[in-house]
Formats: structure tokens, sequence, C-alpha cells
């Protein structure tokens, strides 16, 4: 029971970790303004995209574990090590947002849901390296907590300024950069 309780915290994480990069977009779509339909949308396409990506992410993973086996373990750490960094490396040399992003076009909604889900895609790579079922389970997960934190995000950006979006960026960052070196020593 232990295990799983810690599989779960661990999946929790990512998913927080992983949505924190929709969540601190959109605070910059709720700041320049977005009708509650496109809203919805917007949510619901990104936790498509989340699920999609990782579950993609997965198969390659679970591909490459059955031909390279354990390097794939210190490969998958490096991967999220690597998209920690890059996502606070991003975050710290970006602008404030200027609040003039829009997602009005069905087309432009579902660029941006992709653009904001591919880090799924590297993570579901990892996760095919542990197990099918938790790298499932994760791409749950993380579709819900991308949804949920793009809706929290759209709501803050009509309310607040987009400092909180660098911090929950970092804090994302943090996270997935601690998890990889976890898998890294485990």
């Amino acid at each position: 029971m232990g295990n799983h309780l810690h599989d779960l915290f661990e999946i929790v994480m990512m998913a927080l970790a992983l949505g924190m990069d929709a969540f601190s977009l959109s605070i910059g779509i709720g700041l320049a303004g977005i009708r509650r339909k496109e809203a919805l949308q917007l949510c619901f396409w990104i936790g498509v995209f989340h699920v999609l990506l990782t579950l993609i992410g997965l198969v390659i993973g679970v591909w490459i574990e059955d031909r390279i086996g354990r390097f794939a373990n210190g490969f998958g750490a490096v991967v999220l090590i690597g998209l920690g960094l890059h996502m606070l490396l991003v975050s710290w040399r970006a602008e404030p947002s200027s609040g003039n992003r829009t997602v009005r076009s069905t087309l432009a909604m579902l660029t941006f849901a992709a653009g904001v889900s591919v880090d799924a895609m590297s993570i579901g790579f990892t996760l095919g390296l542990r197990s099918a079922a938790y790298g499932v389970v994760s791409a749950v997960s993380f579709g819900l907590a991308g949804a949920l934190l793009t809706g929290l995000g759209l709501i803050i950006g009509k309310r607040f300024t987009s400092v909180s979006g660098k911090v929950g960026e970092w804090i994302g960052a943090a996270i997935l950069i601690a998890l990889g070196l976890r898998f890294l020593f485990e």
C-alpha cells in the first residue's frame, strides 16, 4: 500500500508540474480576456492534448525499454531534468505577459493546446520506462490537471498580474528537476 501512495504522490506532483505551464500561459490569455465558451473549450483541448501526447510518449518509452533496458531509466531521468531546466530558463527570460494573447479561432486554440502539452510527451516517454499502467493513470491525471490549471489560470488572469504565472512555472520546473533527480538515483 505504501508504494501505491508513493506512486500516487509522484503522479500528482508531475501532473501539477506539467499543468503549471498551461496555468502560466492561460493567465496571459485571461489578462487579454476570453469568453466563457472559449475558456471551456481551451481547458478541454489542453486536457485532451496532455493525455494524448503523454500516451504517445508512453508508447515510445515502452518500445525503447524493450530494446535498451535499464539504460533507458537514466535517459528518462535526464529528459525530466532537462525539461525542468528548460522550463526554468524560458520562464526566467520571458517578458511579463502583455495581455495580447488570444485563442479566438479553433485552429489557434488547438495549436496553443498542443504547444502547451508537448512537454507531456517527454514525460510520457519517461513513464513508459516504468510501467504501462502507471503511465496511463499518469496520462489521465495530467489531462485533468492541465484542464483544471488552465481554468484556474484564466480566472486568475482576469483578476491579477502575470507575476503569479512566472512563479508557477518556477515551481513546476523545480518539481520536474527533483523528480528527474529521484529517477536518476533510484
